[in-house]
């Protein structure tokens, strides 16, 4: 287990590769590294002004902090993350933190740092509050995961999306002026789906089996949506709400899949169409998709089952290797047949089942198995007792058979 956490912590090493990717709209190197306090902040500023802390920007962007603070992103500091770290190298802790706490300010400075840090943690588990008092005891801000900061400040400089006005003018990009901290630039670059890459696409040279581990924006790229010029934000960020909604979210998934069941030449088919993603489903190596069927006869008496894995594979043995890879694609369609039917058979139930965090839950168990300290222990209790509550059932429909009435 530890020869694959290290292997982890080397492959989230590689994504700041992806860093020089964005477009010309960001200043260079966006996200190498990036540093939302470098410098001094203006002096005529005010504290409110000069706090990066999420607390401190929903005083006046409430609708953003209020769909932000129940996301993933403001989670990505996990309990599930953070249990692991005790066991690790800070260098290595800070290469995960690339993408779970980006901002330099957030990562560890030493190892007495990581530890205060993995134990104050524990006592951060209720969330995020935009009435909270802005002191010492609120959110530090790398507790604060994907933060507001981590998107939208580079040396004190806000960035953002041109507003949304019905002035030709207001919507350009370039400097706008607004009456807090100095204004913000206005680029395009974060409406497209290239902005999302540093964390969201890992690079060709951490391949397995000829693709990266994450590689959504390869998959996006190859997809009907990105010639049409549909992008990430638009699906996950509709109406520019920052709830980053995605495969723990079963209505978002319900919306982006069709299922056709019907009975065919004595078989039971249900087909399953990717009609509204535009990467693989599901897009990373962590969620299992779990297809089953049942058999019935007219008691509700069990006569067989049949089971499909809707899954990207991999372990770590002597380096990553991919075991399965049965994703469906964009605008893939594919049946799941229950046949050959049982004599006595009269009903068939399908049922399909997401576990979002499948990896991650085989990692925790295994590190139950073996030796952690105190607080690393009760962070991976927690971890996957969230992961089980995690798990939701997608579809579940009956089909009563006309052959066998």
């Amino acid at each position: 287990m530890k020869q694959m956490l290290a292997a982890v912590a080397l492959m989230m090493s590689g994504l700041i590769l992806m860093a020089a990717a964005v477009d010309s709209g960001l200043p260079y190197g966006y996200w190498d590294d990036p540093n939302a306090s470098e410098g001094k902040a203006p002096h005529a500023w005010s504290s409110l002004e000069a706090d990066l802390r999420p607390e401190a920007c929903a005083q006046c962007h409430k609708p953003q902090f209020d769909a932000w603070k129940n996301s993933l992103h403001a989670h990505a500091y996990s309990s599930g993350l953070v249990g692991q770290f005790p066991d690790m190298e800070v260098e290595d802790a800070n290469s995960c933190l690339q993408c779970h706490a980006p901002l330099a300010e957030q990562k560890y400075k030493d190892g007495k740092d990581m530890a205060d840090s993995i134990r104050l943690r524990l006592q951060h588990a209720e969330g995020f509050a935009r009435d909270a008092k802005l002191t010492d005891d609120a959110f530090p801000l790398r507790h604060a995961g994907v933060t507001c900061a981590s998107c939208h400040v580079r040396g004190w400089q806000r960035f953002g999306p041109p507003p949304r006005s019905s002035s030709k003018a207001s919507q350009a990009a370039g400097h706008q002026d607004t009456p807090s901290h100095g204004g913000f630039t206005a680029t395009r670059d974060f409406e497209q789906s290239q902005f999302c890459a540093s964390c969201h696409q890992f690079p060709a040279s951490m391949a397995i089996n000829g693709k990266p581990l994450e590689n959504t924006i390869q998959e996006w790229q190859a997809s009907s949506f990105s010639r049409q010029g549909v992008t990430c934000q638009q699906c996950h960020m509709p109406d520019r709400r920052h709830e980053f909604r995605g495969i723990h979210d079963p209505e978002m998934v319900r919306k982006g899949l069709d299922f056709s069941l019907a009975e065919r030449e004595g078989e039971a088919v249900l087909a399953i169409t990717s009609t509204w993603i535009g990467h693989a489903f599901p897009t990373y190596v962590t969620p299992e998709v779990i297809v089953h069927a049942e058999a019935m006869d007219a008691t509700g008496k069990s006569l067989q089952t049949w089971q499909w894995e809707v899954v990207r594979e991999v372990f770590y043995e002597d380096g990553w290797q991919e075991r399965q890879d049965t994703r469906l694609m964009p605008g893939e369609r594919r049946e799941f047949v229950a046949s050959p039917m049982p004599a006595t058979v009269t009903h068939i139930r399908y049922q399909v089942q997401v576990i979002p965090d499948r990896f991650y839950k085989g990692v925790y168990e295994s590190l139950l198995e073996g030796v952690l300290d105190k607080v690393a222990g009760k962070h991976i209790h927690l971890a996957l007792k969230h992961a089980d509550s995690n798990d939701y059932v997608l579809y579940e429909k009956v089909l009563r058979l006309t052959a066998n009435p």
